[in-house]
C-alpha cells in the first residue's frame, strides 16, 4: 500500500459519513495535521500511516509500505555510538507510555537532527498498534513540562477546527468523567455546544438511562482497557441512531488519565445491510422456491450461490460448503471442462444459451434442459453467469409416449367402429371420415350438412340433440349423449354414442365442432338383456326371499341386492358396509356371525343361521358366501346370500313340536309296551307256568296210577311229558322275551345274561366292560339301554359279518355312556338308506326319548361304533 497523503485541505463544513472507512480517513486526516512527526504501526510492525512530517523527516516519501526494522538504521541514542532498536521499545514492558526516549538522527547529507520519542499503543479491533511521536529536541534541553492529551486538544485550534468538521461525535472525559473536550456533533445529537459541556459529568449529557447502559464500559476504560461495543442512541430531535463507540484510555506518568470517545453514526450502514440481509433472504427464497436447479458463478467458474434442489443434487449439505468449489470438484473432468466452456461461451457473447443434454445415469437414459445467462454489472462488466437446469426426461418420454398414442389412435379409429366428423358452425357442412359413412349407411362422398344428418336421427331423439349442441356451443365444454338413428341404406335402427368439442381460431372465434361417433347397438342389445335378466333375477329373489351381496377386503364398502335391501328393511341406496350389517344382528347372535365371518377369514365356510332386529321386527336368515383370497392369502372380497327364513323356521318349529309330540307318544307307547310285555310276562310265567306245571305233575301221577301195566299207555305218557316240557320251556322264553327276568337284578347282570346269551348263540366273542359295583340305573333307563344293546347286537348278527364285539358301560359326568364297537364290514355313514334303517332309528329314539343322543361312526371294511349318553338322574351314582 501506499501512504496517506493529507496534503489536501479540510472542509469546513462538517460531513455527513457513514463508511466506517471514510472515518479512518478522516481520523488520518487529523494526525496529518500534527505538526509532530507520527507514525502508525500494525501489530506486525509494519508502517499503515506517516503524517507528511514523518514522510519528511524519515525520506519515506513514494516508497511502499516497509517493516520498522528497515527505516529506523539512522537512529541513534544520544551519545551517537549506539544504535537505536526501536523494535525493542515497541515490547509491551519496555517503556513507560508517558516516557519519552531522547533520540539522534543521521540524515543523508551528513547532519544530525536531535528528536524525543513517545510510544503510545493503539488497542484496536484488528489487533494491538502503536503511535509513534517523534519531536525536536535542543541539544540540551529542559526538562518538558508534561502536556496532556486533554491540553493539547484545548490549545490546539487547528486541531478542534479538524474535529468540529467530523460527522462523528469525538470528545475527551477525565478520570472525572468531566467533560475536557468535545466537538459539535454533541449539540445536534444531545444539544450541548463545545463550550455548554466543559465541565460537565457525562451522565449529565448522555442522559442517565444511556450512563447507566454505558456504565461498564466506563469503568473498564477508566481501568486502562479500551472498549468498542454498538449502542442504539435517540438523538434531541426523537431519531433514533445505530452507533459504533470506541472508548481509549489516555494515560500520564503510567496511569489512566481520561479516555477519548469515538462514536460514529452507522444508522444508514445498517439499514443497508438490513436491506442486503432482506434481499439476499428473498433472492435465496425466490431461488429456492424454483421448481427446478438453479446456481450462480463468478467469472473464474466458482460458485457463489446455489437453491437447495442444486444443492440436494450434487451431494452439497450447505450452502457455505460452495465457497471455493468449481466444476471440478464435482463433475467428472469431461463434463467439467464441457459446462467451463459453455460459461465461457456465454460470457464472450454476453447472451443466453439453452442447452438439451443427453446422458445415461445408471443405465438410465435422461434429459436435461439448461439455460446459462451472462450476469452484468451495472458499468456493462461480465461478471459471471447464472444458470437453470430442469430434468425434462419424463417430459420427452411423455411426448414419445403421445407420438406413439397418436399414431395407435389413428390406428385404432381406423380398425374400430368409431367415426370422426368436423362441423362448420357457419355453413353447417360436415367433414366426415370413411367410417361414418358406414355408421349412417349413406354413400361415401355424399355431401353431408346439417339437414341430411338430422333427417336421419330419430324424431324423439332430436330435441334431445340440438339441446347437446346449443349447451356445447355456450358453454365451450366437451359433451356427451345418445341418440337413435335410421340408416338410410337398410332404414335398421342403430344406437349412436356421441361425444363432441367446440374448435376455435388462433383468434379465438369458435369455428367448428369436432365429434366422434360410435356404433354401440350390439352394446345396448346386451345392455336392454342385462336389463332384462336383472329384472328376472330381481323377481326371483323376491319370490324366493333370497338377497345378494358382496363385500370388498377393507369391509367399508358392501354392494346389496334389491332384494337384500327389502330383507333388511332399508331403503335402496344406503351406504352399507360389515359393520352396519353386524349392527342389525340380534345382540344375542351377534357374537356368533362375527366368530363366524373371522373362521371363514381363516379358510372355513362361512354358513351360518341367526336372527336380524329391523325396525322392531324379528327375522331368520340364513348367510351364505364363498370368499376370494390372492396368491399370499390375503382376503380380497366376498359374494354372498341372504335368505330370509323366518317362514321356514316357524315350519321347523311347529315340524319340532310335533317331533317333540310323536316322540312323548312313542315313549308313552313304549313304555305301555313295556308294562304290557311285563304284565304277559308275569302271567306267562306265573299262571300259565303253574297251569303246567300243575298238568305235569297229573300226568306223572296218571302214569304212576294207570301206565303201571299198560306199556301202550306207558309210552303214550310219556311222549305227553316230553311234549309238555317242551311248552314249558318255551312258555318261560316267550317270558324272557317280553322282559328278562335278569333285569330285576339290575342293567349289569342283564346284559352279562343278553351278551352270553347272544355270544352262545352267534359264535361270536364278545367283551362287555363295565364297573364292577354295577350302576343303579333306574328301571326306565335300564330297560332303554338293554333295548338298545339287544338291537345292536341283532344288526352285528344279521349285517356286519363280525367276529368281534365289544361293549363297554359306565358313567361319565352324570350320563351313562354307551359304547358297543364291532370288526365287521362297516357302512358308509354319508350313505342315507344306511342310517334311516328301523334298527338304527330305534337305537337313536329310545336315547333322545330320555334325553339323551346317539352318535354313529362306521365307514367301509372298518367296522363300526354306537356311542350313546343318556342323562343320569340326579339320584343316581355309581355303587
Amino acid at each position: 500500500m501506499r501512504f496517506f497523503n493529507a496534503a489536501d485541505a479540510m472542509p469546513r463544513t462538517r460531513l455527513k459519513l457513514n463508511d466506517p472507512y471514510a472515518e479512518i480517513d478522516w481520523l488520518y486526516g487529523i494526525v496529518a495535521s500534527i505538526d509532530a512527526a507520527a507514525l502508525v504501526l500494525d501489530a506486525d510492525r509494519r508502517i499503515l500511516y506517516a503524517n507528511p512530517a514523518a514522510e519528511a523527516l524519515f525520506e519515506l516519501a513514494g516508497t511502499e509500505s516497509t517493516r520498522v526494522g528497515e527505516w529506523h538504521t539512522r537512529l541513534y541514542y544520544p551519545d551517537r555510538m549506539q544504535r537505536c532498536a526501536v523494535g525493542e521499545w515497541l515490547l509491551p514492558t519496555a517503556v513507560d507510555p508517558a516516557a519519552s526516549i531522547d533520540l539522534y538522527l543521521a540524515t543523508s547529507a551528513g547532519s544530525g537532527v536531535p528528536l524525543s520519542l513517545k510510544i503510545r499503543r493503539l488497542d484496536s479491533r484488528q489487533g494491538q498498534a502503536h503511535l509513534l511521536l517523534f519531536s525536536p529536541r535542543s541539544p540540551n534541553p529542559a526538562p518538558p513540562a508534561t502536556e496532556s492529551a486533554a491540553e493539547l486538544l484545548e490549545h490546539s485550534p487547528n486541531l478542534s477546527t479538524v474535529l468540529n468538521h467530523m460527522p462523528a461525535m469525538i470528545g475527551y472525559w477525565d478520570r472525572n468523567l468531566l467533560n475536557r473536550f468535545g466537538n459539535t456533533a454533541y449539540e445536534e445529537w444531545f444539544g450541548f455546544t463545545p463550550s455548554s459541556m466543559l465541565g460537565k459529568h457525562i451522565r449529565e449529557v448522555i442522559g442517565d438511562k444511556l450512563y447507566e447502559l454505558n456504565k461498564p464500559y466506563l469503568d473498564a476504560v477508566l481501568r486502562g482497557e479500551a472498549q468498542y461495543f454498538e449502542r442504539t442512541i435517540v438523538d434531541v430531535a426523537g431519531r433514533e441512531r445505530y452507533t459504533q463507540a470506541a472508548y481509549l484510555p489516555d494515560y500520564a506518568d503510567g496511569r489512566v488519565i481520561g479516555f477519548f470517545v469515538l462514536v460514529t453514526d452507522v444508522t444508514e450502514l445498517k439499514r443497508a445491510q438490513k436491506r442486503v440481509s432482506e434481499s439476499e433472504a428473498s433472492l435465496r427464497a425466490i431461488y429456492d422456491n424454483l421448481p427446478f436447479l438453479a446456481w450462480m458463478k463468478d467469472r473464474d467458474g466458482c460458485y457463489l450461490q446455489a437453491n437447495k434442489h442444486w444443492l440436494q443434487a450434487v451431494g452439497v449439505n450447505q450452502l457455505h460448503a460452495l465457497n471455493g468449489i468449481t466444476d471440478y470438484d464435482i463433475w467428472p473432468r469431461e463434463l467439467a471442462e464441457h459446462y467451463q466452456a459453455v460459461d465461457l461461451e456465454v460470457m464472450q457473447n454476453r447472451r443466453q444459451i439453452q442447452l438439451t443434454e443427453h446422458a445415461f445415469d445408471g443405465g438410465r437414459e435422461t434429459w436435461t434442459e439448461t439455460i446459462k445467462s451472462p450476469i452484468i454489472g451495472e458499468n456493462g462488466e461480465v461478471l459471471g453467469t447464472t444458470g437453470l437446469a430442469r430434468d425434462i426426461t419424463e417430459q420427452r418420454i411423455a411426448e414419445e409416449t403421445l407420438r406413439n398414442y397418436s399414431e395407435r389412435l389413428r390406428l385404432a379409429t381406423q380398425a374400430s367402429a368409431i367415426g370422426i366428423c368436423e362441423w362448420d358452425i357457419g355453413s353447417g357442412q360436415a367433414d366426415w371420415d370413411a367410417r361414418m359413412y358406414q355408421i349412417f349407411g349413406i354413400a361415401q362422398g355424399t355431401p353431408i350438412d346439417y339437414d341430411v344428418w338430422a333427417q336421419l336421427v330419430v324424431a324423439e331423439d332430436l330435441p334431445r340433440c340440438k339441446a347437446k349442441l346449443r349447451k356445447l356451443i355456450h358453454h365451450k365444454r366437451e359433451q356427451h349423449w345418445e341418440f337413435r338413428i335410421r340408416r338410410q341404406s337398410d332404414g335398421s335402427l342403430r344406437y349412436i354414442q356421441a361425444a363432441a368439442i367446440v374448435g376455435s381460431s388462433p383468434n379465438g372465434e369458435q369455428h367448428k365442432i369436432v365429434g366422434v361417433n360410435i356404433d354401440v347397438t350390439r352394446d345396448k342389445t346386451i345392455e336392454h338383456a342385462l336389463r332384462d335378466s336383472e329384472a328376472h333375477l330381481a323377481q326371483a329373489q323376491a319370490q324366493a326371499h333370497l338377497g345378494s351381496w358382496r363385500l370388498e377386503a377393507d369391509l367399508s364398502s358392501a354392494h346389496w341386492s334389491d332384494e337384500n335391501y327389502r330383507i333388511f328393511n332399508t331403503p335402496l341406496g344406503t351406504s352399507v358396509t360389515y359393520q352396519y350389517f353386524l349392527n342389525c344382528v340380534h345382540p344375542d347372535d351377534r357374537d356368533l356371525v362375527d366368530q363366524a365371518w373371522q373362521a371363514a377369514l381363516r379358510g372355513a365356510p362361512y354358513d351360518v343361521q341367526h336372527r336380524i332386529l329391523v325396525n322392531g321386527q324379528l327375522k331368520w336368515l340364513r348367510e351364505r358366501a364363498e370368499l376370494d383370497f390372492d396368491s399370499q392369502g390375503r382376503f380380497l372380497r366376498a359374494v354372498g346370500t341372504s335368505q330370509d327364513i323366518t317362514e321356514l323356521k316357524e315350519i321347523e318349529r311347529d315340524l319340532e313340536h310335533s317331533r317333540s309330540r310323536l316322540r312323548q307318544l312313542y315313549a308313552r307307547r313304549e313304555k305301555a309296551r313295556e308294562e304290557e310285555r311285563k304284565r304277559i310276562a308275569r302271567e306267562v310265567h306265573d299262571e300259565l307256568g303253574q297251569m303246567l306245571t300243575a298238568l305235569r305233575m297229573q300226568i306223572s301221577l296218571m302214569r304212576l296210577r294207570f301206565a303201571g301195566g299198560n306199556a301202550e299207555l306207558a309210552q303214550k305218557i310219556q311222549d305227553t311229558m316230553v311234549l309238555l316240557d317242551k311248552t314249558i320251556e318255551v312258555t318261560r322264553d316267550v317270558a324272557t322275551a317280553l322282559r328278562p327276568s335278569a333285569i330285576e337284578m339290575g342293567i349289569v347282570p342283564a346284559l352279562e345274561w343278553q351278551i352270553r346269551k347272544f355270544s352262545d348263540q352267534s359264535g361270536i366273542a364278545c367283551e362287555f366292560i363295565h364297573p364292577e359295583h354295577g350302576l343303579d340305573m333306574d328301571e326306565e333307563c335300564a330297560m332303554a339301554v338293554f333295548r338298545i344293546v339287544q338291537e345292536s347286537l341283532t344288526n352285528v348278527l344279521k349285517h356286519s359279518a363280525a367276529d368281534k364285539v365289544k361293549i363297554r358301560i359306565g358313567i361319565e359326568a352324570d350320563h351313562y355312556c354307551l359304547k358297543i364297537f364291532d370288526n365287521g364290514r362297516g357302512f358308509d355313514t354319508s350313505d342315507a338308506r344306511k342310517t334311516q334303517s328301523f334298527g338304527l332309528i330305534g337305537i337313536q329314539e329310545r336315547s333322545i326319548m330320555l334325553g339323551g343322543a346317539t352318535e354313529i361312526l362306521s365307514s367301509p371294511e372298518a367296522g363300526t361304533a354306537i356311542r350313546v349318553r343318556i342323562p343320569a338322574a340326579p339320584n343316581r351314582y355309581v355303587l
